[in-house]
């Protein structure tokens, strides 16, 4: 379980640490860097990856990224930022590539990764300053890596030798394993709405493009009986199939309507809440699930359900809910016995309602003072 996230230098986010819950919720209005801690969070899954350039790139590069600046604090140059697990330390930073004489590149949007460090009970398992990476073996013995790093790939990229690196190639593994989901297309044209192959899929993608064949994956595990009760609750008299064969395909089943609605058929909103609740039930649910403003499209009415399924997966993962509906975390809020974190903005700066002025932004878990 993630104890605590700091994010400092990235967009708004001069300096934000959030301190987590089994289910943390961040509430504010348009426009106050909601959406920039779900990016950030997703920043460092992706050093795990070994996708952090093409992350930072579209985002439109790190001079894009860093804090711009306010009439109290001066431009940051730099992104860091720090992850504490029960099981692991990871903390790392990052800037504009060099240009010095000598130092040139074609790559200049790149992110220069200047210090990584990765540590678990106190003790120290990898550590990167510039090029150079030095990893303690599974005899706690630090030796320097030998293999070539590129300066925006992450250290945690040269593992794989579960044998030598036990502690390392886990770090890597939780963090690669973060699953996030912003904006799931519910247009005419989205993925969600065709038919696809049918194959064992216990994860949905990030676009939702493999929808009916998760679904039908859920349904033949022990989760389908979560998603059905989910939508009853959210849709009474109503129900949902899949049509296998070659092709899977979305059959829903409304009380009033006398066939089944195909994908390309089935409304915006009742579209979105099949895509979360396919998310929620996933057979293999991941350490750190991250949702951004999942309330889109959605009637207040389905908020309980959605409630619902938030509490059933906080038991198998940690999560984050980034949204603007005070209706959605008042309902999870009462599910999950926790509080809602209100965010705000104060001269650029994403903050904690009640801390405009302090010198950092921390939120605090339910189990804070």
């Amino acid at each position: 379980m993630i104890k605590s996230v700091r994010l400092s230098g990235y967009r708004s986010l001069r300096d934000l640490r959030l301190r987590l819950g089994r289910v943390t919720l961040l509430r504010g209005e348009n426009g106050v860097g909601k959406t920039n801690v779900y990016r950030g969070l997703r920043l460092i899954s992706s050093l795990a990856r070994g996708e952090f350039a093409q992350a930072v790139a579209t985002e439109g590069g790190m001079r894009s990224l860093l804090w711009t600046g306010n009439n109290e604090h001066a431009r940051l140059t730099a992104f860091s930022a720090e992850v504490v697990s029960e099981d692991f330390e990871l903390g790392f930073e990052c800037g504009l590539m060099p240009s010095a004489p000598g130092d040139e590149t074609a790559f200049r949007l790149d992110p220069d990764i200047k210090l990584e460090e990765l540590r678990a009970c106190g003790r120290l398992l990898a550590r990167r300053k510039g090029p150079l990476v030095r990893m303690a073996g599974a005899k706690g013995v630090m030796t320097q890596v030998g293999e070539s790093l590129g300066s925006s790939e992450s250290m945690l990229t040269l593992v794989r030798d579960l044998q030598n690196y036990p502690k390392v190639l886990e770090a890597r593994l939780c963090l690669e394993r973060w699953r996030f989901y912003h904006s799931m297309r519910t247009d005419a044209d989205a993925p969600a709405r065709k038919p696809v192959r049918g194959y064992w899929s216990p994860v949905l993608a990030e676009d939702a493009s493999n929808l009916p064949a998760v679904l039908q994956t859920i349904f033949e595990t022990v989760q389908g009986h979560v998603l059905r009760e989910a939508i009853e609750q959210a849709f009474p008299g109503a129900s949902l199939s899949i049509g296998t064969g070659d092709w899977f395909h979305l059959a829903w089943h409304a009380h009033t309507l006398p066939r089944p609605l195909a994908g390309h058929e089935i409304s915006d909103g009742t579209l979105q809440f099949i895509c979360l609740a396919a998310v929620l039930c996933s057979p293999r649910p991941p350490p750190l699930l991250v949702l951004n403003e999942p309330e889109t499209s959605l009637n207040e009415s389905v908020y309980p359900a959605l409630a619902t399924l938030v509490a059933h997966a906080a038991k198998e993962s940690q999560i984050i809910i980034v949204s603007h509906s005070k209706g959605l975390c008042d309902a999870i809020s009462e599910a999950c016995q926790i509080k809602t974190q209100e965010l705000t903005m104060r001269f650029g700066d994403t903050r904690l309602r009640g801390q405009e002025t302090s010198k950092t932004c921390i939120v605090f878990d339910d189990e804070d003072e």
